[in-house]
């Protein structure tokens, strides 16, 4: 056996991320970074939701790094100032605020003491040279600080490698989408006066701009180039006071980074090649205007960390790693398409753009609801996959049926005290049964494990007790309108995978039949 069953390539917040679920699981990972130390500069800004939501199934609850702070929405003003649209907070279904506000070398430095907690073991200065698939394994060729070579058999390799990933131009992957002709400067800040916690866009047709909060007293500031101008010249200090003029007077020490972005809307043609994975900024990248960039990647490690631990640990087919490509890669590009649609809405250049803007918001004024949808960005894609591993994904007899999706994660009040329902069901896969007769099945269940991976059980209970059966804990559900989606199953077990989509629905009297037959869409 491999010392390494997985080797995780890149030390980012997707690689330590699917390396801390990896070992939550049980499965021996090493992490491979090129670089000689991490990198302290601010990238990543935003964690989202779903993200956090993964962060808690490996134990790292509330604890994003000093200074995190959650988003309060989104402003976006004219160039004369007005503020035309606001975005809220919207409803926590997930468990967690929409949008927290980090500091991504601070999360990295959570993130690698978790992963240090778990097992994982994390070597710097060890660039990936060559790797050689096998017919059991894979050869990874590594070059350390001091020149020497060494390789290391593994079975899977999950390249994390970043936007330029070195790993996909060896396997000569192409990317799929464009380029945006205008390229940004970012400015990071610190002790900024500006105390809002909230992003301000400046959606002008001169200059395109925003301002972000960032932990402890700092903000970004991201403008435009226009035509003409080089990096050079937009990188000089007189340059970068000028920009930022209008919003802080700046100091040379207040400044922590300034650099150039171009933005991409591509993504890989396929993300997996033989015992290789692409994930995170290596198998796509998106504009930053909806957040999405670190945040999609995590949304990779949870779907593929419990498939590589199933398959290692001998429990499902290495078949349903292609179920990665097939879950994840229409999701991916709709939020790529939904920042470009960001891009183009709120931030028009050029009067064409801004009339066509100030037409659509006039023409909706009649309809504050459409106006709203849009100008909120209440279009964001529901997690959901359209197809994988998945039961009668698209033949659910239930109107509002959530197979296929993330399931909500309401608080509920238990044994243990008042939790967030993921720490009730434990880690891996779970059923949740909410009448009487799906919690006797539950306890009837003897299964305690499904493709090798833990098998927990819940009864919820809304507007009454939750049913009692021996073994099955009976959890209240305290906040009801947010595990409301639950409902559409009130006579059924649904079946919930480790990444909390749920896999399938079944009568109780089906439930171990069903439970075979998931076993055998692994492969087990």
């Amino acid at each position: 056996m491999n010392d390494h069953q997985v080797i995780v390539i890149g030390a980012g917040p997707t690689g330590l991320t699917t390396a801390c679920l990896l070992a939550a699981y049980g499965v021996p990972v090493l992490v491979l970074e090129r670089n000689a130390a991490p990198l302290d500069i601010p990238r990543a800004i935003i964690a989202d939701d779903e993200g956090m939501r993964t962060f808690q199934s490996f134990g790292l609850v509330g604890d994003y790094g000093p200074g995190a702070m959650p988003s309060e929405g989104a402003r976006y003003y004219d160039d004369s100032g007005n503020c035309f649209a606001v975005t809220g907070t919207g409803t926590p279904a997930y468990g967690f605020p929409r949008r927290i506000y980090i500091n991504q070398p601070d999360l990295e430095t959570v993130l690698r003491r978790r992963a240090a907690e778990l097992g994982v073991e994390l070597r710097f200065s060890s660039e990936v040279t060559e790797l050689e698939q096998r017919e059991g394994d894979i050869l990874v060729t590594v070059r350390d600080a001091e020149g020497g070579l060494h390789r290391i058999a593994t079975q899977y390799v999950a390249a994390c490698d970043g936007g330029r990933s070195p790993v996909r131009e060896r396997l000569g992957i192409a990317l799929q989408g464009s380029t945006y002709a205008q390229d940004w400067i970012v400015i990071d800040t610190r002790n900024d006066p500006d105390e809002s916690r909230f992003t301000r866009f400046f959606c002008s047709d001169q200059r395109p701009g925003a301002s972000i909060p960032a932990p402890n007293g700092g903000r970004r500031y991201e403008f435009m180039l226009l035509p003409g101008e080089t990096h050079d010249e937009v990188l000089a200090p007189a340059m970068v006071r000028e920009l930022v003029a209008p919003h802080r007077a700046l100091d040379e020490a207040d400044i922590i980074r300034k650099t150039i972005y171009t933005f991409h809307a591509r993504i890989a043609e396929r993300f997996r090649e033989g015992r290789i994975l692409l994930m995170g900024d290596a198998a796509h990248l998106t504009p930053p205007f909806a957040g999405q960039g670190m945040n999609a990647g995590l949304r990779d490690a949870a779907n593929v960390a419990w498939k590589l631990a199933a398959v290692v640990r001998g429990g499902a087919s290495p078949a349903i790693l292609d179920s990665y490509f097939d879950e994840r890669r229409d999701p991916a590009w709709a939020m790529i398409q939904l920042a470009v649609a960001m891009g183009d809405i709120i931030m028009p250049l050029g009067s064409a753009g801004r009339d066509f803007r100030q037409m659509l918001l006039e023409r909706l004024a009649p309809f504050p609801a459409v106006r709203d949808y849009l100008m909120q960005m209440r279009f964001k894609p529901r997690p959901r996959h359209p197809r994988g591993l998945f039961l009668d994904l698209d033949d659910q007899p239930f109107e509002g049926a959530i197979v296929g999706e993330m399931i909500p994660q309401p608080m509920v009040e238990g044994p243990q005290g008042s939790i967030r329902l993921d720490e009730a069901l434990g880690p891996g896969f779970a059923l949740i049964a909410q009448d009487r007769a799906g919690a006797a099945a539950l306890a009837a269940c003897p299964d305690t494990t499904l493709a090798g991976l833990p098998l927990g059980r819940a009864s919820l209970g809304f507007d009454a007790p939750a049913p009692a059966a021996a073994g099955v804990p009976a959890l209240r559900v305290t906040e009801t309108a947010v595990g409301r989606p639950l409902r559409t199953h009130r006579d059924q077990v649904l079946l919930v995978r480790p990444d909390r989509y749920a896999a399938a629905a079944f009568s109780p009297k089906a439930l171990e039949a069903g439970l075979a037959a998931y076993a055998r869409l692994l492969g087990s």
